[in-house]
């Protein structure tokens, strides 16, 4: 069971499915969006380890984009009309959708672009908002690229921590410092109240 949660397990896993191409971890980073709980770091790590740089990279981009955007189009058209229909009512969520509906791109781009934020909750939230979709798809296509981006530098350095330490204690840094900024972002935009409740 504790192999399960090791990195060298999925990466064993993933190269059994090579014959499938670029599917497979492209399917694991658009899970992700589904699923909150599965850690999009370790994935993208994943990615990195199994099919080098580049293409772990470009996988995991491709994949956590597609994932947001089903998720909104999912929220947006379909759930929308029937969940409005019968809780818009609740000030609560009218509370929500307000907030949400008030964001200017450059914020929901910033958000994007950090890891530690729930992805899952923006994609659902901004899907049964009232937010533009053309607004939406360039922030969160442009802001996805940066995260991914400083992930996918993450997990390169994993696998250069003989020979290369100063890079991987580099890469914890910036991962604290993008953490932090994360929780200052989102304090002060009231977004930890929003979400948390």
């Amino acid at each position: 069971m504790n192999s399960f949660f090791q990195i060298e397990t999925w990466i064993q896993l993933l190269n059994q499915y090579k014959e499938f191409g670029l599917i497979i971890p492209i399917l694991l980073a658009l899970i992700e969006s589904f699923i909150p709980a599965l850690p999009l770091i370790g994935i993208v790590a994943i990615n990195i380890s199994a099919h080098g740089f580049f293409v772990g990279f470009i996988t995991s981009y491709v994949g956590n984009v597609l994932g947001s955007i089903i998720v909104f189009y999912f929220f947006r058209g379909i759930i929308k009309q029937y969940f409005l229909d019968r809780f818009y009512h609740g000030k609560r969520l009218a509370q929500i959708l307000h907030w949400v509906e008030n964001q200017h791109p450059i914020f929901l781009f910033f958000l994007s672009c950090l890891a530690f934020t729930p992805s899952a909750f923006i994609n659902m939230s901004f899907g049964l908002s009232g937010y533009k979709k053309r607004q939406f798809l360039i922030s969160i296509v442009l802001g996805k690229f940066i995260m991914i981006l400083s992930l996918s530098l993450f997990g390169q350095s994993l696998s250069h921590i003989q020979t290369q330490p100063l890079f991987i204690i580099f890469s914890v840094i910036l991962l604290i410092i993008v953490y932090l900024l994360s929780k200052y972002l989102s304090t002060s935009s009231n977004f930890h109240n929003i979400h948390k409740n």
